[in-house]
């Protein structure tokens, strides 16, 4: 990759990097979900934009050096790209289906609030091995926007936002603690869309938030499992997670009391 790149576009290119797709379409909102960043007037309103090749700008160097050219273009509606060399990755979700889909894992920026609301919420809808329900967590594009920048000033807080093909498909929240004693800790919460579920994401979620971590003094992970949760608990044990202890009786879901596992790991 090169160095000239503009820092915003370096998700993107990370994105046709493991793409494996010969041909990609892609609409405007779903390269700004993979970028996390709104495109330039210019993307919206000359196609010359994205049929460029030359500098001074380098943007076009997020779809070249991964062996991808433009060849169609709808103005504020979506971009084709067409890729004519053989490529093989391992971030992807199927090698064996005739168009694979590749994602990718970055960190939530400002312009992600409302799309992770909303995430939170469908996910909130779909699943009870979560802790909240749908409409519970009374949490707004401001106040979400406001706790980014506090966490940026903390150092040790962050979402990680699966990004497939354009959508958001699950997210992993990191929460680090500001007590000196306990810096090297932080609680995690993993959650992946329904139809997303089984498919390595959970995985690639959880093995970013290890490196994250690593960067940033983390040496502890902790996070919290119902006990019919076993899908996860095999996700989590498979990487290296460790019970600790049970709370008894800590999930009261549908009348019926259940057990919570706790979990860490040490990095």
């Amino acid at each position: 990759m090169t160095k000239k790149m503009e820092k915003k576009y370096i998700p993107l290119a990370n994105y046709f990097e493991v793409a494996l797709q010969q041909e990609i379409t892609l609409s405007f909102s779903e390269l700004e979900n993979i970028m996390g960043q709104a495109l330039p007037n210019a993307a919206y309103l000359n196609k010359s934009w994205w049929k460029k090749t030359k500098p001074p700008l380098s943007h076009y160097l997020s779809w070249t050096n991964a062996g991808y050219h433009v060849i169609d273009v709808r103005l504020g509606t979506s971009i084709t790209f067409s890729c004519t060399q053989t490529k093989t990755t391992v971030n992807n979700l199927s090698k064996n289906e005739e168009n694979p889909s590749a994602y990718i894992i970055r960190g939530i920026e400002a312009s992600d609030a409302r799309s992770f609301i909303l995430l939170q919420e469908e996910i909130f809808q779909q699943t009870d091995f979560m802790y909240n329900v749908q409409n519970e967590v009374d949490l707004t594009v401001q106040q979400l926007r406001k706790n980014l920048a506090y966490w940026k000033q903390l150092k040790n807080r962050t979402i990680l936002l699966c990004v497939l093909n354009g959508i958001f498909a699950g997210y992993a929240v990191v929460h680090g603690y500001k007590q000196t004693k306990a810096k090297h800790v932080a609680s995690v919460r993993l959650a992946v869309k329904e139809e997303y579920q089984q498919k390595g994401i959970g995985s690639a979620l959880m093995k970013a938030v290890e490196s994250w971590s690593k960067q940033r003094d983390i040496s502890r992970l902790e996070l919290s499992v119902m006990e019919h949760n076993n899908v996860a608990l095999h996700l989590f044990t498979k990487i290296g997670f460790k019970q600790e202890g049970i709370r008894q009786n800590a999930i009261k879901l549908n009348n019926t009391y259940i057990n919570e596992y706790n979990l860490s790991k040490i990095l």
